[in-house]
């Protein structure tokens, strides 16, 4: 048992540290309310939004939970954070705390759920100080990412690594292809068939899965069932609405563009006044997505003129549709600069499906991918002009409903994100019609596009690649370059295949 109190000032980040590595007697534990605790994995730390551990499993009474659970040093704070009003935390099935108040207040969930307690403080074996010395070594060791070659690989020749990255980023296209690939089917077949829409096979899996995870190919289906211009606009579609989400919100934007068809939205365009059907669309959009808040009194003028103009459009379409709307609690705005806020992506994404409705725009960009008079820099510029959205009206001085933002917001889809759709979406979408019909021009087009055009901007990712295995030996200067860095880090490095990479191979 304790052999002294341990001060309540510890910060949160080393009380995960205490519950990842178990650092007390868990063999005896016992909740507040004298249940028998055993872990049986202390689930998955969560950088984002929403409980600090993800994923957990614990045998309560001969009973095992499955869910999360999250951490405090005192159990009041379960209440001071509202955590009991949000329902990111109705899966929460443990409380962790280091030290219990005097006034024991159950936490609840938002659904009603009582949570069972843990005090920490109860079972520490170790000294305050051997505790803290190693919680501050272990987060110190998870904060640097050390790719295992980084000492011995000095040596290894710049034409190697670069013919390897190379290498691999036509492995990382390609899992994007094919991934296409499958979703194009399932549309072929929802259309053959006239079937309510099956859950896809991929749709908790972002863009860069595990080749081992794909279904060998299939001859099912040939190019006369790939016909059908809106098969490509519906691909299109999600693919850009997927890359709309960043990172932390990829999963809510597919859901909803499978959810909400474009084929809907571009009816309820054409069903409007010109100078109107924008806002119809936006409301679709933030009503399917569960981000249409009602009107409250502590809101800004403008957001309560806009949300009232918005969801009376809800109200006017909601009716008719039918699927599953998202809730509020599917989105991540923790932990993200506001520009990237998923209102301020939907607010762009209403914008771009006007702009789309327009014109074929999947043709349109087979017919810019194919031009043998422009260089790839300009197909590429080109491309980007496409999907760079301005910021206008309301959205130029909000980055959310009811809060005024302290700039002015210049876009709602600018360069990056743009890139970001062009490597994820347009360029593995046109491989793959090139694929399907073989049309050779579509193919060069779309891959001198990749091979030759700048990276859109680095990451924590090409940066480790950068430092610890190119070490200024060359520059990643093309997509290309920087597709082949994520592959190797995500799928050789992080996953510890020295045995399979090239550059593993030659300093083994």
């Amino acid at each position: 048992m304790p052999t002294g109190k341990l001060s309540y000032n510890i910060p949160e980040r080393f009380l995960r540290q205490l519950w990842k590595n178990q650092q007390f007697a868990a063999s005896s534990l016992r909740t507040v309310d004298n249940q028998e605790i055993e872990i049986i994995s202390t689930g998955q730390s969560n950088q984002d939004g929403g409980p600090d551990f993800t994923n957990a499993a614990v045998r309560i009474n001969e009973i095992l939970y499955r869910g999360d659970v999250e951490i405090h040093q005192r159990n009041q704070e379960w209440f001071e954070h509202k955590h009991h009003k949000d329902a990111k935390y109705n899966s929460v099935v443990l409380h962790v705390v280091l030290h219990l108040e005097p006034t024991i207040i159950p936490p609840v969930t938002k659904s009603k759920r009582t949570i069972p307690v843990l005090v920490l403080d109860r079972y520490f074996t170790s000294s305050y100080r051997s505790n803290w010395e190693k919680m501050i070594l272990d987060e110190r060791a998870e904060r640097l990412t050390t790719i295992r070659c980084h000492s011995t690989n000095a040596n290894v020749d710049a034409v190697i690594i670069k013919k390897w990255l190379e290498k691999l980023s036509v492995e990382r296209i390609e899992l994007k292809v094919r991934r296409f690939e499958e979703r194009l089917k399932e549309l072929a077949e929802q259309q053959h068939l006239q079937v309510k829409e099956p859950p896809s096979r991929y749709n908790e899996i972002p863009f860069g899965i595990n080749p081992e995870d794909l279904p060998p190919p299939t001859q099912k289906y040939s190019p006369v069932d790939f016909r059908k211009v809106h098969l490509w606009e519906q691909l299109l579609y999600e693919g850009v609405m997927e890359a709309l989400g960043y990172s932390k919100n990829q999963q809510p934007f597919l859901k909803l563009s499978r959810n909400l068809r474009l084929k809907s939205l571009t009816d309820i365009i054409n069903s409007q006044p010109p100078d109107e059907n924008i806002h119809h669309v936006e409301a679709m959009l933030f009503g399917v997505a569960g981000l249409l808040p009602s009107v409250r009194k502590q809101m800004d003028t403008e957001s309560k003129q806009y949300l009232r103009l918005l969801r009376n459009h809800w109200k006017e379409h909601q009716n008719f549709y039918t699927k599953e709307r998202l809730n509020e609690s599917e989105w991540q705005f923790f932990r993200l600069r506001p520009e990237n806020f998923p209102t301020v992506r939907l607010a762009g994404a209403a914008r771009l499906i006007h702009k789309f409705q327009q014109k074929s725009f999947f043709k349109s960009i087979i017919q810019d991918i194919k031009r043998r008079e422009q260089s790839s820099r300009e197909k590429f510029s080109l491309l980007e002009k496409i999907f760079i959205t301005p910021a206008d009206g309301f959205w130029s001085a909000h980055f959310r409903f009811g809060e005024l933002s302290n700039k002015t917001l210049k876009t709602l889809i600018g360069n990056n994100r743009s890139n970001d759709i062009i490597l994820n979406a347009i360029i593995p979408i046109c491989i793959l019609y090139a694929r399907l019909f073989k049309d050779k021009d579509v193919r060069q087009g779309a891959l001198k596009i990749f091979e030759q055009c700048s990276p859109p901007s680095d990451n924590t990712i090409t940066r480790i690649i950068d430092q610890q295995v190119i070490k200024g030996k060359f520059q990643i200067k093309t997509a290309m370059l920087q597709q082949g860095a994520l592959q190797l880090y995500k799928f050789y490095c992080a996953e510890g295949k020295c045995d399979e990479c090239t550059i593993g191979k030659f300093v083994s």
